[in-house]
């Protein structure tokens, strides 16, 4: 039978065979040079494949910068470059902050550096490297400030960097990071190498600082050497006291490979502060070349025109009928706002005050004080809210995230604003930042946001203006208290991290908070433009519409975070009174405002030399860009999946089930739909019922295939279930999600190990989610008949396999 084989084998089948092996020879060559691919790669491919489907050409992408130029660059001896991997600016800031330490402490000169920005292949022989530079280069240390973003994944923007790093190896279930045995493992090429690493994640989810974890042991196993030990932070505890345990140790750690004291401490409190930046006013510069609180990937101000549809549409200057704009985190789209109601029937939270606590003093349609029992009533919301992207290029897939960034309400920046002793002339002055030649560091300092612009548009749409200042914030700020005393008072809280949390990090105290308890600071602007106040962070929510049925419209599901805790002036004693202070979400809060067109943000006018805009309609136009996720239903569109999702867990799923519901309608399967079983759970049916009448429409839809003689029997086959549990029904019991699913315990485990089916979590990872986790092992061993170990196999196995899926948060 071989010889047979062997003697049929003709030229055609040479070729073919020679044909495929150059292929194969090819891509793992070309996926070798370019590190793979993964969920962030496959994003931009796919964004970059979808504009240039609707548009020919893609916007210019500024070139990656290197670790040896950035090196050179430098001024001191010894060098420190921090890279971070973050998802909501965390990791960006805790490195900014122990740069500017190493900085203060040791005089080592320190960038931080945003991964995504840098080619990072800088990093092999390294140690060959640095001798080809000098005397002049002393030690180096490189940083890595990592977060976990979702089931042990990397940020979207150390996407690039750990796929390179780990020879496409190291992803959710996969451990297995120190034997890859490719050259750069092989040859040591990470010899020279040292480094600082602190991780940032959550032990609410399986893969609790994994990027951290996998990296440090990559990089080790490469002939990196860490310098001191590696810090972790969980964020469902305290990021911030799990960071400042780790900042000691590295700093001694660090003092001793660069062979330097420790120059600063307390030492250095009675040292003037040279800020960061200067700032200059610009009042000549034309309209076209100021920020109006548009972002721009080429720190270029935008300029807007009318796109199909009118005003409406309005769309980039650079958008053409051939070339658009590559539409992403660092260069948003200004979508138009189509739609968008209230979810929640009249429905409050109740805060019950203490009797030496005070009701807040500012009068809001957000809440009401009950002066017979004492209770503010806060009133909650939740907003459904839809963009457009037609004639935009940018495109989405069922279960993707939407990024949305905010904007500060103007009551927030007039306090801020007054508590600077700034009137609306400063307000609406037109600044420039520039780096400040008398601090060193300043020449690798990063802008703190698209300028020159009016210091109300930073305040309203660049920088966060209401987080709780921390403690090394208020360190900076006690240099500018005239009054000793005050001066006294900030450096005992900066001290005592317990008098901190009790008095500012409790009550979350803002800057504008704490400058109206200390009178005697007076901040000079460009310190708090520049060095007191974050970047405004994009928020991310999942997109509650279906790519199938709604391919130009992405919708959210954004419930207002809004509730009051009680501060007491820093300056008075303890037994004062506390006054409740009304805090909410930035970006849901700017949702609501949008909604009900209460934003006060400004409409342009249209320029009479070019008819373009200086900026979008703010009032209807929101800065969003989409980001790829793996929450998507199976391809076999026959498969039964189960989805499970409380509050605005729901959100994806209501995508889901257009989606379904839209695919057996089309008749385009030769199969039925599988089985659509949606959990929901909420407090009331009749107050907070989400989609109720939306859902009940669909389920209609589908009962009337079954009674129909016209629809094929395979539309009639649809199994579409919602099953409901309310938790806040006065006179019954607590219903939860997690009890309905063990109800139909038998139902559930059969349809995911009988008909292969997939099963959807989303929503609170701590409780939700957790519980959920431990009723599928129950089920495995109650109606599997599994033992513990068998379980915990079967439940892995689900979600190695891609069948159980998690949007957690």
């Amino acid at each position: 039978m071989k010889a047979n084989r062997m003697a049929g084998i003709d030229l055609s089948d040479i070729l073919i065979v020679g044909a495929v092996t150059l292929a194969t020879g090819l891509f793992l060559y070309l996926r070798r040079g370019n590190g793979g691919s993964d969920a962030g790669a496959k994003q931009t491919a796919r964004d970059e494949s979808h504009a240039r489907e609707a548009t020919g050409t893609l916007s210019s992408r500024p070139s990656k910068k290197t670790i040896s130029t950035t090196l050179a660059s430098m001024e001191s001896k010894h060098k420190m470059i921090l890279f971070y991997g973050s998802q909501t600016g965390t990791a960006e800031d805790l490195a900014t902050r122990t740069a500017n330490e190493v900085y203060a402490n040791f005089g080592v000169e320190s960038v931080v550096a945003d991964l995504e920005d840098y080619d990072m292949t800088d990093l092999i022989k390294f140690g060959e490297s640095l001798k080809s530079m000098g005397d002049e280069v002393g030690k180096v240390v490189i940083g890595f400030f990592l977060a976990t973003y979702g089931e042990g994944e990397p940020t979207d923007n150390a996407a690039d960097f750990y796929e390179w790093l780990m020879d496409g190896r190291g992803k959710g279930e996969d451990e297995d990071v120190t034997d890859i045995g490719d050259d750069m493992q092989l040859e040591q090429q990470g010899d020279g190498v040292h480094y600082i690493m602190f991780g940032l994640g959550n032990k609410t989810y399986e893969h609790f600082n994994s990027m951290g974890r996998r990296v440090s042991k990559r990089l080790d196993s490469i002939g990196a050497k860490m310098v001191g030990m590696p810090g972790e932070g969980d964020d469902d505890g305290s990021m911030e006291d799990d960071f400042l345990a780790w900042k000691p140790k590295v700093l001694e750690a660090l003092s001793a490979y660069y062979g330097v004291k420790d120059m600063g401490g307390k030492a250095g409190r009675g040292l003037a502060h040279v800020p960061l930046f200067n700032l200059s006013e610009e009042s000549s510069l034309p309209d076209k070349a100021v920020f109006h609180g548009e972002l721009a990937s080429d720190h270029k101000p935008r300029r807007f025109k009318d796109g199909p549809g009118g005003d409406d549409k309005r769309v980039f200057v650079e958008a053409t009928a051939k070339k658009r704009v590559l539409y992403d985190a660092k260069n948003p789209l200004f979508s138009h706002v189509t739609k968008s109601y209230n979810l929640f029937n009249e429905t409050v939270d109740q805060l019950k005050l203490k009797p030496s606590e005070l009701p807040p003093t500012t009068p809001s349609d957000k809440y009401t004080h009950d002066a017979s029992t004492n209770t503010l009533n806060i009133r909650r919301e939740c907003i459904h809210m839809e963009f457009d992207l037609s004639n935009t290029g940018l495109r989405y897939e069922t279960g993707d995230h939407v990024g949305i960034y905010g904007a500060n309400s103007p009551e927030q920046v007039l306090l801020l604003a007054r508590a600077l002793g700034l009137d609306d002339a400063a307000l609406d002055s037109v600044v420039r930042v520039k780096a400040n030649p008398a601090n060193r560091q300043s020449a690798m300092a990063k802008m703190p946001f698209p300028n020159p612009c009016s210091v109300r548009t930073a305040f309203t749409h660049y920088l966060a203006i209401t987080p709780v200042l921390k403690q090394h914030q208020l360190e900076l700020i006690a240099k500018y208290a005239a009054d000793e005393t005050e001066r006294t008072m900030i450096y005992d809280i900066v001290d005592n991290r317990n008098l901190y949390v009790e008095k500012v990090e409790t009550s979350q105290k803002s800057l504008a908070e704490v400058l109206f308890d200390f009178r005697s600071v007076k901040l000079p602007l460009q310190v708090v433009l520049g060095e007191l106040l974050s970047p405004i962070v994009v928020r991310y929510y999942s997109i509650s519409s279906s790519s199938k049925k709604e391919p130009c419209t992405v919708s959210i599901t954004a419930v207002a975070v809004r509730y009051a805790l009680p501060s007491k002036p820093l300056t008075k004693s303890e037994s004062s009174a506390a006054t409740l202070q009304y805090k909410e979400g930035l970006v849901t809060a700017y949702v609501s405002r949008l909604h009900h067109k209460t934003s006060q943000l400004p409409t342009p006018e249209m320029s009479a030399d070019d008819s373009t805009y200086p900026f979008p309609p703010l009032p209807t136009h929101v800065p969003i860009f989409i980001r790829t996720s793996s929450f998507r239903l199976p391809r076999d569109a026959s498969a039964p999946v189960i989805m499970i999702g409380p509050g605005t867990g729901v959100a994806p799923f209501r995508g889901f089930l257009q989606e379904r519901v839209h695919v057996a309608s089309s008749g385009a399967l030769k199969k039925p739909v599988g089985s659509t079983w949606l959990f929901y759970g909420c407090r009331h049916p009749e107050q907070d019922h989400l989609y109720k009448d939306e859902f009940g429409s669909l389920i209609a839809t589908v009962d009337g295939w079954k009674q129909s003689e016209e629809d094929a029997e395979r539309a009639k086959a649809f199994d579409l279930r919602v099953m409901n549990a309310f938790s806040r029904v006065p006179g019954q019991q607590k219903v939860y999600v997690q009890d309905i699913v063990q109800k139909m315990g038998k139902e559930v485990y059969e349809v995911l190990d009988k008909m292969r089916g997939y099963i959807y979590v989303c929503g609170d990872a701590k409780n939700m989610a957790a519980d959920v986790n431990t009723l599928l092992h129950k089920l495995a061993a109650e109606f599997g008949g599994k033992n513990e170990e068998e379980a915990k196999k079967w439940v892995k196995n689900l979600k190695t396999t891609g069948k159980y899926h998690e949007d957690v948060w």
